[in-house]
């Protein structure tokens, strides 16, 4: 495959075509010199707007601690299990953290 040389699109009518290696890339359907083309426009850049958020976190000491007295009995559960001891059939890696 030969070489082309740079593929341009011309600013003026938007034909797309080759320079063929030529010093001077001019349109071949308007006849414009690509060179003298006008600089495109930079983008604007966007301001970051930070977003405050209310943070509904509660400090341990504000958390009211429940009583574990009766919450066995208020599930229906007879007996406390050992903290670290499977429930049955779950793995310990079923549990999400």
């Amino acid at each position: 495959m030969a070489k082309f040389g740079k593929k341009w699109a011309c600013y003026s009518c938007g034909v797309k075509f080759y320079d063929f290696l030529k010093p001077e890339a001019i349109c071949p359907k308007c006849g414009s010199n690509q060179k003298n083309a006008p600089a495109r426009p930079r983008a604007v850049k966007k301001e970051k707007a930070a977003i405050h958020i209310e943070d509904d976190f509660a400090n341990e000491q504000e958390v009211e601690t429940v009583a574990d007295d009766g919450l066995e009995e208020s599930f229906g559960i007879a007996s406390v299990r050992a903290e670290g001891v499977d429930p049955g059939d779950l793995k310990m890696d079923d549990y999400d953290e």
